[in-house]
């Protein structure tokens, strides 16, 4: 009787510990990618999934940040970008064709385009406190013919960082983002992103 209990115990706190506490992000990678090299980038503007006043703009313009704050990528403007989706009449959200990636390498010359999705942007008020939640999805694209290179899924709330008490747990959603992007960054350097040597 006593195993029986020791073995249902341990099967919860298993179970408990596989559902609560998912690896994340997580980075789909093509099978034939061992690293790829990225010295110039473009990244679209985020498609929003949510009702979240303009979500898809506010992750879209942190995660830029992010990319420039590293230091390591020559990442192009938005306004160029923007620029290159008018003249291709491409809006966002929309999966760019052969001919847009053939007019931003010509114009750009980048080596691979970043595309994100917002599937989950909330702020939640338990207790005394506002937790923010965000879950999104990004793909980078071989730029030269469109493949994808390898895609990622990350979601967290504020309350994942908790440390002690109220310690550690971030509420807002400027800071979960950044944090969030932060962990891919990392992510994507430890697994598939191969730093730019000039």
């Amino acid at each position: 009787m006593k195993t029986f209990s020791f073995l249902f115990s341990l099967l919860f706190t298993s179970f408990l510990l596989f559902a609560c506490g998912g690896k994340f992000p997580i980075v789909y990678k093509s099978q034939s990618l061992k690293k790829k090299r990225v010295c110039k980038l473009a990244v679209l503007p985020f498609y929003d999934e949510t009702r979240y006043p303009m979500g898809g703009l506010f992750l879209y313009r942190i995660f830029i940040a992010k990319l420039v704050e590293r230091n390591k990528y020559d990442v192009v403007t938005e306004g160029d970008v923007r620029r290159i989706m008018i003249q291709q009449k491409l809006l966002p959200g929309e999966t760019p064709g052969l001919e847009f990636y053939l007019a931003i390498v010509e114009n750009l010359g980048v080596d691979a385009v970043i595309t994100g999705r917002v599937v989950e942007m909330e702020e939640v008020k338990e207790k005394h406190e506002v937790i923010p939640k965000l879950a999104f999805w990004l793909e980078v694209r071989d730029a030269r013919n469109g493949e994808v290179l390898w895609s990622t899924y990350h979601k967290r709330s504020g309350e994942y960082y908790r440390k002690i008490m109220h310690f550690g747990v971030i509420h807002t959603l400027t800071a979960l983002a950044a944090k969030m992007f932060d962990e891919v960054l990392d992510e994507w350097e430890k697994e598939v992103l191969e730093e730019c040597r000039r």
